[in-house]
């Protein structure tokens, strides 16, 4: 994560480097003169996106100033401050939201109306996101200390409720060497009783200012409050992101003050619209800001409720993981696991922060953190078994001839061999899920199509439900051209009335040529995405998404609660991932690698 963020740093300064020079702002035109000294006028870069700054507006000693009115990179000039005197000073605190330049405007009125022309009046330069200020990615496996990796002098300490379970975030090892890579590290299990909490030694983030805190939870039990994390003050935690049992939500929690409650006090409460589920890997985002004393809730990257936090208040002790400090005592064990978490002193943005980028930050945190779900390299000489490269056990059988699916197909571009499918029944099936496809998903396959043309619909990969495949990434012979497809809802055994959405190349299959297929399904987007050849040949939207639950299928697709759709032609090297492969990501796997974790 850090490696990539210098990344991003470095990029961002060479675009700041080729942009043109900038007209001095226009300051006596405004009558206006604005310093700050978290954000210095000038071409060194300061704080974050999303880390807010004081900035003092000034009149230049003109006492009949009543009022400013200004913009933060927006030239109407429509926010009002007011001063205590005529002519006086103010200080605001303002939030940058993009890396890079950033422009004050802003105009004067005086006693009689009269307003000056909005003008630019300060430029500054804000350095790309921050690294956390805690990060605990429960990656040991062992032991009962987690480190922080941003302060690697300070940990937390596990209690004896805790054990090591499969995480969802990491690395262990090197996955393109190890005979049995795994890309999703180790997590913490926590059984929701009272002897089951993670305690840091220190406390991580002022949380009376901005701030932003994540994880990734499974969640067990549903039948009361759930904290999986939380800041400690002297008698209450100053916030909690977990589970309402009550509501059956995911919620972010503020507390009004660190004093023994008598229930009167009002917590601000930001709550998912849709209830919690219980066994499934979920990423929860929790923002404050100071600014506004908004609090927001992001499941999944997909921003949820808000609510005001009016009385913030800074709490000094111990983030807290597995549970909260409430009346001095712990309670509302988490149930379930727990990975990656991570705490900043700023806002983590819903919106690109540079030109760069396409995606925010809270987009990337549910979505670019690969875990490798399976892959069949279908290199095998004989037997219908067919081996699964991670090490999550999902070995495939081959339900066709071993003497023609073996030894007779070879990839000419990787220069390896591959499953040769008759279109007649012939497939490969994988006991699953493999895949969650109510979640963001990408699937993975080099093809070479002997077929083509109306009447031959053709599935390299799918995922079978009860009727119908959640997905389908192959070959549509109406259109004659490659195809990724999520069907409606598997409610019904008539694949007449399923309908769905199809993300289709713009340009027409070639038979006989080895072809490398991306189907991407982005939940926090909303979007299903084909990749062909390594180019984006579609981008569709889609609203609905269900988990299919049945086995990963190599070779064929499930319609009306039948396989069909069979492969007529050469498979090779079919991989699976939760989260949304990037560029990078999708050229090494074309290749034959494993993407790294962040990518």
């Amino acid at each position: 994560m850090f490696r990539c963020a210098r990344v991003r740093i470095a990029a961002l300064l060479v675009s700041v480097l080729l942009l043109p020079a900038l007209p001095a702002p226009a300051f006596a035109e405004a009558g206006v003169e604005v310093t700050s000294a978290d954000y210095p006028a000038g071409n060194e870069f300061h704080g974050a996106p999303g880390q807010p700054g004081d900035f003092t507006f000034s009149s230049n000693g003109d006492k009949d100033v009543q009022s400013y009115f200004y913009g933060l990179n927006d030239g109407t000039c429509l926010r009002q401050a007011v001063p205590d005197e005529p002519g006086g000073s103010v200080t605001l605190t303002l939030t940058p939201r993009s890396a890079g330049p950033n422009r004050i405007y802003a105009r004067t009125v005086d006693a009689s109306g009269r307003s000056s022309a909005c003008v630019s009046v300060y430029y500054f330069l804000v350095a790309p996101p921050s690294d956390p200020v805690a990060y605990f990615a429960f990656d040991e496996g062992q032991g009962n200390r987690a480190a922080d990796l941003v302060n690697p002098d300070q940990g937390a300490t596990l209690s004896d409720g805790v054990e090591w379970v499969r995480g969802r975030v990491g690395t262990t090892g090197n996955p393109n060497t190890d005979p049995a890579p795994r890309m999703e590290g180790t997590a913490v299990h926590i059984n929701g009783r009272t002897d089951g909490e993670i305690t840091a030694e220190h406390s991580t983030v002022d949380t009376s200012g901005s701030f932003s805190v994540s994880t990734w939870v499974k969640l067990e039990g549903t039948d009361a409050d759930h904290v999986a994390v939380a800041q400690e003050g002297a008698a209450q935690s100053a916030f909690q992101l977990g589970y309402q049992g009550e509501s059956g939500q995911w919620v972010f929690r503020m507390s009004p003050e660190d004093e023994h409650r008598d229930g009167s006090q009002e917590w601000a409460v930001a709550a998912s619209t849709a209830s919690a589920e219980a066994g499934v890997w979920t990423h929860l985002l929790g923002t404050h800001d100071d600014r506004t004393g908004e609090i927001t809730l992001y499941v999944d990257g997909i921003e949820q409720g808000t609510a005001t936090h009016p009385g913030s208040w800074n709490a000094r002790g111990p983030l807290a993981i597995g549970r909260v400090l409430s009346q001095g005592a712990g309670e509302h064990h988490w149930s379930g696991a727990i990975d990656d978490v991570l705490v900043w002193n700023r806002l983590v943005l819903d919106e690109a922060v540079a030109s760069s980028e396409t995606n925010s930050e809270v987009w990337r945190l549910a979505n670019r953190p690969l875990a490798s779900e399976g892959r069949w390299m279908l290199d095998e000489w004989d037997g219908r078994a067919v081996a699964d490269a991670t090490d999550h056990g999902l070995d495939a059988t081959l339900h066709g001839d071993p003497l023609t699916a073996w030894n007779t197909a070879d990839n000419d571009i990787t220069f390896s061999p591959a499953l040769r499918l008759n279109g007649d029944k012939e497939y490969v099936e994988a006991p699953g899920p493999a895949l969650r496809t109510d979640r963001s998903f990408s699937i993975a396959a080099w093809v070479r199509l002997d077929e083509t043309g109306v009447g031959v619909d053709a599935t390299a990969v799918s995922q079978a439900g009860a009727h119908q495949s959640g997905f389908q990434l192959g070959y549509q012979g109406s259109s004659d051209t490659w195809v990724f497809k999520m069907a409606a809802h598997d409610d019904a055994a008539d694949p007449g009335s399923i309908g769905g959405v199809y993300a289709s190349s713009a340009w027409l299959a070639q038979p006989g040529k080895w072809t490398h297929l991306v189907g991407i399904y982005d939940h926090t987007g909303g979007e299903l995405v084909l990749h062909v050849d390594g180019t984006e040949a579609s981008r569709v939207a889609v609203d609905h998404a269900w988990h299919a639950e049945g086995p990963l299928r190599i070779g064929s697709a499930q319609h009306g609660g039948s396989n069909t759709d069979h492969w007529p032609g050469d498979i090779d090297d079919v991989h699976a991932y939760q989260g949304v492969l990037g560029a990078h990501s999708i050229s090494n796997v074309s290749m034959g690698f494993f993407p790294t974790a962040q990518h």
